[in-house]
Formats: structure tokens, sequence, C-alpha cells
């Protein structure tokens, strides 16, 4: 971004719905992870329609792992959040 160093990951609504299960939360943390490591900026654009149902509390459990990140993310890089379309509840996060 600018030629700088970051980190991005995403939720994309024209993928099944931008749902996150399980697999997919573990990427966001991959990617927060490594900014961690780096201390470079995570960007993360969500144009979610939530937790992905079908794997029930897997799902929930992969949005854990991301929240506990965002808490040792903060105050350590640049944390930047983009919502692309109304959201309530977990999702406004």
């Amino acid at each position: 971004m600018d030629g700088r160093v970051i980190q991005i990951a995403s939720q994309d609504f024209t993928v099944a719905g931008g749902s996150a299960g399980e697999v997919h939360c573990d990427k966001i943390v991959e990617m927060m992870k490594v900014s961690l490591k780096t201390g470079t900026p995570f960007v993360f654009v969500n144009d979610s329609g939530g937790a992905r149902v079908q794997e029930g509390v897997a799902s929930l459990a992969g949005y854990a792992k991301v929240f506990y990140n965002n808490v040792m993310l903060s105050g350590v890089v640049p944390q930047i959040f983009t919502h692309l379309r109304a959201l309530c509840g977990r999702r406004g996060l």
C-alpha cells in the first residue's frame, strides 16, 4: 500500500455469502500473526454474511481465534477494518 508492506485478509460476499468457517478464520489469523511478527499493518476487508452455519460451533470457534488475535495486535500494529455492507451483531465488530 503506497509502497509499504501490509498484511490483508478479506471475506467476499460473492463466495458463500462471505461466510467464514473454521479454515477461513484460520487463514485470517495466519495473516494477523504475520502482521504481529513483522510489525506490519493488518487490513481486513469485511463483506460477510457472518459465520458459516453449516459448520456450527467450529465456525464460532474460528471467530474466537480472530477476536483473540485482534486483542494481541491492539496497540502493537495498526489494524484497519472496512465493512462493505450493513452489518449487525458480531459482524459489526
